[in-house]
């Protein structure tokens, strides 16, 4: 029989450089997240993975590979895992309302230092104005993100743009469309399916665009016009089932085109969410659609 021995985590046996409780962001790139098919739900519903840290400090230029998790996360706790007694690895867990990541370190780490090399002691927000950010992450991934016409963006609209696409692992680039330029964002899912009993067609649209794509579009304040880009356009799955009598869920997508200029004057409260929509191009499943944004 297998067991696992659970150290306890007492102030005076505390290995980290940061207490317990405190505010970290995980540098770690999501491809390197891993999900225990036996571990991967909390009592609480919270999506659990784990990342081999010795395995991601062991590939040159780790921090390249991939987008992080855009988002802070709580320090828990650390324990050790223990199968016949024999220590396997330590496990520092790092929790927020929706994900917990657990950082499996081998034996004779310096626990220490390899944590400070993959975790930052700060909030998601801070850490974007921190140099660290700019350098190992957004310039890194960058460089493979805003190419060609988005190559031009300013600074705080690139910034924008990747933590748009950036936790959800969504993506960016460019889409032609009727002869213009769109800076294209496909965010990552949300984990929403909804319920075709209390939702149409109609109203899914609706409250996609009301509570996903509004706020992205203010990331343009300011700016009416770019040199080789003409708007932006959002690409988004919506997933919808019958929750009574369905098990999988199907979707639809929809692709929303609006020109800069509307996307700026939105942004400054200068039009409604209606007036922007409105002279938007909305497409659902390959066909033109007229969106009203009252559920």
């Amino acid at each position: 029989m297998m067991l696992a021995v659970a150290s306890r985590s007492q102030a005076g046996r505390w290995q980290l450089p940061i207490p317990k409780g405190s505010t970290v962001v995980a540098t770690i790139p999501r491809g390197f997240w891993k999900v225990d098919k036996y571990d991967n739900v909390s009592s609480s519903g919270q999506s659990i993975y784990f990342v081999n840290v010795g395995d991601v400090l062991g590939q040159p230029g780790w921090r390249a590979s991939g987008f992080p998790y855009c988002g802070d996360f709580t320090l828990a706790k650390i324990t050790e895992y223990k199968p016949l007694y024999k220590l396997r690895y330590t496990i520092v867990e790092l929790r927020n309302p929706t994900v917990y990541l657990k950082l499996r370190f081998p034996p004779g780490a310096d626990l220490r230092s390899d944590f400070e090399k993959v975790v930052v002691s700060s909030d998601w927000q801070s850490f974007q104005r921190d140099r660290d950010f700019h350098d190992n992450i957004l310039a890194l991934q960058g460089q493979g993100i805003f190419t060609g016409a988005l190559a031009a963006l300013p600074e705080p609209i690139k910034l924008s743009l990747f933590g748009m696409v950036c936790s959800g692992q969504g993506t960016l680039g460019t889409a032609a469309f009727k002869d213009q330029t769109y800076v294209e964002v496909t965010p990552g899912d949300d984990g929403t399916a909804y319920n075709t009993l209390q939702l149409n067609q109609s109203a899914r649209v609706a409250k996609v665009i009301n509570d996903r794509l509004l706020d992205d579009v203010k990331a343009f304040r300011g700016v009416a016009s770019l040199a080789g880009i003409n708007g932006v356009e959002f690409a988004v799955q919506i997933y919808f089932r019958n929750f009574v009598s369905e098990r999988t869920a199907t979707a639809d997508k929809l692709e929303l085109y609006g020109p800069l200029g509307l996307a700026n004057k939105f942004a400054d409260q200068d039009i409604t969410s209606q007036q922007l929509v409105d002279g938007s191009v909305a497409i659902l499943n390959g066909n033109r659609v007229q969106v009203s944004l009252s559920l």
